[in-house]
């Protein structure tokens, strides 16, 4: 039959009834759902029920097998109901094996009954317990050498116009403890972290960045907290003499002009901490032939982020003197 008899046989049967018959006739059909709902619901029946497995007890310096099971399964014979409660309200324990971590090197065990014991202290009171699978979990460990290494920031931070970062980054754990052999250690002079890309950046910050993993390389911790300062800026005008530098003793180096006017951009709240003597201008004594002396702006504030000299090279006169002297 092709799809257009299909429809012209079931616009048939529609037609036959009426739309008060069609209601009847899908309330029906709902209430006879719900009854068989409320009855899978009520009736016992047996499930599969996935258990997060974690272990607790471990020393920073002691490295487990990546065979271990993060997940057992039970099957679970209870009211639908019930059983259904399961996966709404997933299960998880730990097991605690620090006692069992001795020496350099070993294995471990969880027998079947510490098992049933924390599993059974899970469950309710009407659900039966048919099986676990596996029914014990046996691993193996090993004991490894650490260092401290520097954590290296990998950052791409824009900041919004008008705005500007004040200082660089800085990662509040500089160090970051590493496990691994004696071998392995001995290549790794420094951790990264994921790259960190921020954009229009207004505001101070402090976010958490991602160490990135080294293959056989255990971390301390998996990521370090990174701050980020940014203000609004503006900007200042002050005057400043052109000292020359590297003159010879008899000789005197006139400078046209002999002050100029340098540009400053310094965040809001920094305004104010600006100091004449922070900003130095010089120029040096020609070695070659030349018309103009470019300029050398030297900033000791760390808050200045960019400063231009106007204009940005001056002309000059070199006279002979008789007296020693050195600008």
């Amino acid at each position: 039959m092709t799809r257009e008899q299909v429809i012209h046989t079931i616009k048939n049967i529609l037609q036959r009834f009426s739309l008060r018959e069609l209601c009847v006739f899908f309330c029906f059909v709902v209430f006879a759902g719900l009854l068989w709902y409320a009855h899978a619901m009520s009736s016992v029946r047996s499930a599969v029920v996935p258990v997060s497995v974690t272990y607790g007890g471990v020393p920073d310096d002691v490295m487990l097998s990546d065979s271990l099971p993060t997940t057992i399964y039970l099957e679970l014979r209870d009211a639908g109901r019930r059983l259904k409660m399961y996966g709404v309200n997933p299960l998880s324990f730990s097991f605690n094996i620090g006692d069992q971590l001795k020496g350099e090197s070993g294995t471990f065990n969880l027998s079947s009954d510490v098992i049933h014991v924390a599993v059974n202290s899970l469950l309710q009171g009407t659900t039966k317990l048919q099986s676990i699978t596996p029914e014990q979990i046996t691993g193996s460990y090993t004991k490894q050498h650490s260092k401290e290494v520097p954590v290296r920031l990998v950052a791409e931070i824009t900041p919004a116009p008008q705005h500007q970062l004040v200082g660089k980054p800085s990662v509040l754990s500089e160090k970051v403890t590493v496990y691994g052999s004696a071998r392995q250690l001995r290549s790794v002079d420094s951790i990264a972290t994921k790259p960190l890309i921020l954009t229009d950046v207004k505001d101070s910050a402090i976010v958490q960045v991602p160490l990135t993993a080294i293959p056989g390389i255990r971390l301390a911790q998996s990521e370090v907290t990174v701050r980020i300062e940014a203000e609004q800026f503006t900007e200042k005008v002050i005057t400043k003499p052109v000292i020359a530098k590297k003159v010879p003793a008899n000789m005197h180096l006139r400078l046209f002009p002999a002050e100029v006017h340098v540009m400053l951009r310094i965040g809001v709240s920094r305004f104010n901490d600006i100091d004449d003597k922070d900003i130095v201008v010089s120029c040096d004594y020609p070695q070659t032939a030349t018309d103009k002396l470019p300029l050398h702006v030297t900033c000791h504030n760390p808050y200045v982020t960019f400063t231009r000299c106007t204009p940005a090279a001056v002309e000059f006169l070199i006279e002979q003197t008789t007296n020693s002297s050195e600008e």
